[in-house]
C-alpha cells in the first residue's frame, strides 16, 4: 500500500511537471527563439535519459538495432518536429491555450488507433471525445463557439504537434516490439536531441521584462523535471499500476497549467475553466472506458 502511494504522488508530481512545462516555456520564449528552447531543452535530457538507460539497462547494440529505424522516425515525428511546432505555437498563444490542445492526444490517438490498430471505438468514448472537443473549441474561440476568426495560427501549430505527439504513440504501439519504455524514450530524446544540434546557440535577447538567467533556469526546469523525472515516474506508474490507471493522472495536467497561470498573474476567464473541466471530463469518459473494459477482462 505504501508503495501504491508513493507512486500515485510520483504520477502526481509526473503531471504538475506537464502542466508546469507550458507555463516555463512561455517564460523562456521571451529570452530565446522557440526552437532554440525545444533544442536546449531536449539536448539536456536527450543525453540525461540515454545516459540513464545505459546504466539501468545495459543495452548491447543488437539489442539498439532492433527498433532502431522505427525509434528515428518516432525520435524526428514525435521528438523533433512536434516540439518545434509546440514552441512555435506557445509564442503565439500562451501557456493554458497551448497546455488545453496537447490535452487532445489522448483523443488523436485513441482515432488514430481507431483507423490503424483497428480498435473498437464504443460510444462513451464518442463521447467523452466530443465533450473534450467542445471545450478546446471554446477556448480557441474565446468563448464564441461561432467566431472562428479568432482561431490562431499558434493554435493551429499546436494541434498539428498534438497530432504527432498521437502518432509517437501509435508508431510504437505498432511496431516496437523488442524494446522497454525507458529503451524507446530514451533512444527517441537522443535522436532528437541530434536533430536539434544545427539549432543550439547561446545569444539570447536581453532586452524585455524576462531576464536570461531566469529563461535558462526555465530550460533546465523543462528538461529535468519535465522531461526526464516526469518520463521516468510515468514509466514506473505503468508498470506499478498499468496503463489505464496512470492514464487517469494526465486530468492533472490542464488543471496545473490553469492553477500555475492563475498564481503568474494571469487572468483567468470563466469559458477557460468551463474548458479545462470539459476537457478533464472527456478523458475521464475515454480512459475510465478503457480501465473498465481492462478490469472486466482480468
Amino acid at each position: 500500500m505504501r508503495n501504491k502511494r508513493i507512486t500515485y504522488v510520483l504520477l502526481t508530481l509526473s503531471a504538475v511537471f506537464w502542466g508546469a512545462n507550458f507555463n516555463a516555456g512561455q517564460i523562456a520564449i521571451q529570452v530565446m527563439s522557440p526552437i532554440q528552447v525545444a533544442a536546449w531543452r531536449f539536448l539536456i535530457a536527450g543525453v540525461c535519459m540515454f545516459t540513464i538507460y545505459l546504466i539501468k539497462e545495459r543495452p548491447s547494440w543488437s539489442t539498439v538495432k532492433a527498433d532502431l529505424l522505427i525509434h528515428v522516425l518516432m525520435g524526428v515525428s514525435g521528438i523533433f518536429v512536434m516540439n518545434i511546432l509546440l514552441f512555435e505555437g506557445l509564442q503565439d498563444t500562451n501557456a493554458l491555450y497551448t497546455s488545453l490542445i496537447s490535452s487532445t492526444s489522448p483523443f488523436l490517438t485513441l482515432l488514430l488507433s481507431v483507423l490503424v490498430l483497428r480498435e473498437r471505438l464504443i460510444p462513451r468514448q464518442m463521447a467523452g471525445f466530443v465533450v473534450s472537443l467542445i471545450g478546446v473549441w471554446l477556448v480557441l474561440t474565446n468563448g464564441s463557439l461561432l467566431e472562428l476568426e479568432s482561431v490562431s495560427y499558434g493554435a493551429l501549430y499546436v494541434l498539428l504537434a498534438a497530432f504527432l505527439w498521437a502518432i509517437y504513440g501509435i508508431l510504437g504501439r505498432k511496431y516496437i516490439r523488442s524494446s522497454s519504455p525507458l529503451a524507446t524514450t530514451a533512444t527517441t530524446m537522443l535522436v532528437g536531441s541530434i536533430c536539434y544540434l544545427p539549432f543550439i546557440a547561446f545569444q539570447v535577447n536581453t532586452v524585455g521584462s524576462v531576464s536570461p538567467v531566469s529563461a535558462w533556469m526555465s530550460v533546465l526546469f523543462m528538461s529535468l523535471f519535465c522531461t526526464v523525472l516526469a518520463y521516468l515516474w510515468w514509466n514506473e506508474g505503468i508498470a506499478a499500476i498499468g496503463v489505464n490507471r496512470t492514464s487517469m493522472f494526465f486530468n492533472i495536467v490542464p488543471i496545473s497549467t490553469l492553477t500555475i497561470s492563475a498564481f503568474s498573474g494571469d487572468k483567468i476567464q470563466l469559458f477557460q475553466i468551463v474548458g479545462v473541466l470539459s476537457v478533464v471530463t472527456g478523458i475521464v469518459l475515454t480512459i475510465g472506458t478503457q480501465e473498465t473494459r481492462t478490469n472486466s477482462t482480468t
